[in-house]
């Protein structure tokens, strides 16, 4: 059952029965397909096409409703993270079907089922499956970071300003100038764990509710470390959404100043500020896979800091292969963003986990006795993310080596025969580790639909009071 909500607060539990059971993940273009479709089928859904991608992919937005409000939905800011497209075609549906619960809510809908359409066409080849952990790291990808939606939007602050953002996100920031949302819900999910929150600011009304509403569908909350060792919680699993500017002073404020193109731009919440300082973003991160342990509050007779080093140590000694093999063919390798973002990472992983490292070595928190979910999370859970780096790494080397003859293209077949001995060793040790699930798509929307129209409907009867 979920927690308590606030007075007259509704938990939208009758939309499970309209979620459609996905079988598998809907293409870009099946997207596109479908929002074209509802809109000639309603008069009060308009479907509006209003830019291009960097490869020249059409962008569009969905918006329905007529409220005094506007809130912007947008799916697929990092291109691996799909399931919130498939929230935002389930919400699309049911909003433009269902009179009544489109009336109750006091808002303009606007909607980007894909914000980043080249990454997405880049994840497809695990769309249908099979949804295993061994074939979601084979086709995974992520642009780097000057490539990603959620992290070149415009931002001026101090010294610094930043205003090269991706087409994509260009076109993202012309719909939030025209619409000036109050509410932005950025739909992002990991990839193995539970399920957690990053809000703008607390909700603290909701924060019962929203904690209790994975376990109605079996998702266990992620009680695991956070994300970023430096996340600052509301409340458990609740995480404060880090901006620009917390990232600029923290940069400015030590010994070393940050290089500008590390610091890049802002998200949508920075963006959307401009326009309602009273804007709220609300995240909710679901897994693809889980283990129960990632729930498991149950203490160790280990301190925190012991179960961090001994995760640091697994990973440093897979990125030193991976290193390795960066090192090996890098002259070779072509020149895209899927063969950078995965060179890359391994560069970046290494440094983040120096810094973790030293941060748990003088952090007083990490005196405290581990958890057996924060073992669960530092000893495999991100691990895994790291396979998904090598996954990409192999794809780059087996592109380069279509195209080379001779001596590079003996180096390169031999490093990715290396690295897929290295995937299948650590891919095995995980499944042998682990008591993983994958977990049904429509139970992952039904989460995320559900938690989204808690949170809109709290805000607009807050405002109304």
């Amino acid at each position: 059952m979920a927690g308590p909500l606030p007075t007259g607060a509704r938990p939208f539990s009758g939309i499970d029965d309209a979620v459609p059971r996905y079988e598998s993940f809907l293409t870009v273009d099946e997207h596109r397909s479908r929002d074209r479709e509802l809109a000639a089928e309603h008069d009060h859904v308009t479907y509006e096409e209003f830019g291009e991608s960097a490869e020249g992919e059409t962008l569009w937005a969905v918006t329905l409703g007529d409220g005094r409000r506007s809130a912007l939905l947008f799916g697929a800011p990092h291109p691996n993270e799909p399931i919130g497209s498939m929230t935002i075609d389930f919400l699309l549906h049911e909003l433009a079907a269902n009179d009544d619960l489109r009336s109750s809510l006091d808002y303009e809908f606007v909607c980007v089922p894909v914000a980043d359409p080249d990454g997405v066409g880049r994840n497809e080849g695990w769309f249908d499956g099979p949804f295993t952990l061994s074939n979601y790291a084979q086709n995974f990808y992520r642009p780097p970071p000057p490539a990603q939606v959620e992290a070149t939007f415009p931002v001026e602050r101090g010294d610094y300003s930043f205003d090269d953002p991706t087409p994509a996100t260009r076109a993202l920031a012309d719909l939030i100038e025209a619409h000036r949302p109050e509410f932005v819900y950025s739909l992002h999910n990991t990839a193995f764990g539970g399920c957690y929150y990053v809000l703008s600011e607390p909700l603290e009304p909701l924060h019962d509710a929203l904690a209790a509403l994975p376990g109605e569908y079996g998702v266990p909350l992620d009680r695991g470390e956070p994300e970023w060792f430096g996340d600052e919680a509301f409340d458990e699993a609740m995480y404060r959404l880090p901006t620009f500017a917390d990232r600029y002073d923290s940069a400015r404020g030590g010994e070393d100043a940050v290089p500008a193109e590390e610091l890049l731009g802002g998200n949508a919440y920075d963006y959307a500020s401009r326009f309602d300082d009273d804007v709220v973003e609300v995240i909710v991160e679901l897994p693809y896979f889980s283990d129960p342990r990632v729930r498991d509050a149950a203490e160790l007779d280990r301190s925190r800091e012991a179960v961090i080093r001994e995760g640091i140590q697994h990973r440093r000694a897979l990125l030193r292969e991976l290193r390795g093999a960066v090192e090996t063919v890098a002259e070779h390798l072509p020149d895209t963003p899927m063969a950078r973002e995965a060179a890359g990472g391994v560069y970046h992983f290494l440094a983040v986990n120096d810094e973790k490292l030293d941060w748990a070595e003088s952090a007083a928190e990490t005196d405290e006795p581990a958890t057996v979910a924060q073992r669960v999370d530092e000893r495999y859970l991100r691990q895994y993310h790291l396979l998904t780096y090598l996954g990409m790494l192999v794809r780059s080397i087996d592109r380069a080596a279509m195209g080379a003859d001779g001596e590079a293209r003996e180096r390169l077949t031999a490093a990715k025969a290396a690295l897929q001995e290295v995937f299948h060793e650590r891919i095995g040790e995980l499944q042998r580790q682990l008591d993983h699930e994958t977990i049904p798509i429509w139970k992952l929307v039904a989460i995320q639909a559900r938690a989204g129209l808690m949170c809109l409907d709290y805000r607009q009867n807050r405002s109304d009071d």
